[in-house]
């Protein structure tokens, strides 16, 4: 396995690791001394009263303090997808109760034109059988 060479705090380290992950080693690095060169500009930490092992110290609290953070928001996005996929469930439940309904209502839609239809027979027989009355009543 190769290793990577760098310094942090001054301090040459060398760090074995797999091929696959060099740009993150690499990365990691690069953020770690950021951070520490952001400290170092605050006057709170670069009067020399506080040693390397607290700068660390206190720079893996906020390293971890930010994993945390992006842990907590990779188990809310998990959460949410899961909601998003009951929701799509359901939706799709809804819309297909929405189709049988639309088909139901077709269906008695259908019926009530031929109740109608068969109203309209029925009422012309009355009205004929109305009118032969009328006509045997008054001859």
């Amino acid at each position: 396995m190769p290793f990577y060479k760098t310094k942090i705090l001054n301090r040459e380290i060398s760090l074995e690791y797999e091929e696959k992950d060099e740009t993150k080693i690499i990365d990691s690095v690069n953020l770690i001394n950021e951070k520490i060169d952001n400290k170092l500009q605050n006057p709170k930490y670069s009067n020399g009263k506080i040693s390397d092992s607290v700068l660390l110290s206190l720079l893996s609290i906020e390293l971890q303090a930010e994993l945390s953070e992006k842990t907590n928001i990779q188990k809310n996005l998990k959460i949410n997808d899961t909601k998003n996929a009951e929701y799509l469930k359901y939706n799709l439940e809804l819309k297909d109760e929405i189709i049988k309904l639309q088909n139901e209502k077709k269906i008695l839609e259908d019926e009530k034109l031929k109740l109608d239809q068969e109203f309209d027979e029925i009422n012309k027989k009355v009205e004929s059988l109305i009118d032969i009355i009328k006509n045997s009543y008054y001859e």
